[in-house]
């Protein structure tokens, strides 16, 4: 999942713009979060801005930034999404891929699962 750096945006605009890189529908991230898509609609339209804490925690976990990403208006620089342990995800795909920027999520997931497989494999 990448992220634009730099850009103020509001609570609303933060939630739609992650959920599209996600690549989650309204319907989707509502199911996720035990809410109806006409909430997830209303928070990303900015008709409802008092966004239960959970949600927001949840929504924060779901997209790989902090809590305070989502509900505060100054930050201009978008977390990046790490992996265990910190590592920037675009590190490990120039480590995996030799620099290639050429890389998908589809391709970094693959590599994940095979990842998971051989881990699963060696533990037998």
């Amino acid at each position: 999942m990448q992220y634009e750096r730099g850009i103020i945006m509001t609570i609303a605009e933060k939630i739609k713009t992650l959920r599209k890189q996600a690549k989650l529908t309204q319907t989707e991230l509502g199911e996720m979060l035990g809410v109806q898509k006409n909430a997830v609609s209303k928070w990303e339209c900015g008709r409802v801005t008092d966004i239960p804490a959970g949600k927001i925690k949840a929504m924060a976990k779901i997209f790989d930034v902090p809590p305070s990403y989502l509900i505060d208006n100054e930050t201009a620089e978008v977390p990046q999404p790490t992996v265990e342990g910190g590592v920037p995800v675009e590190d490990i795909k120039f480590a995996l891929f030799g620099g290639d920027m050429e890389i998908t999520d589809e391709m970094y997931e693959e590599v994940k699962q095979f990842a998971a497989f051989v881990k699963a494999r060696n533990k037998k």
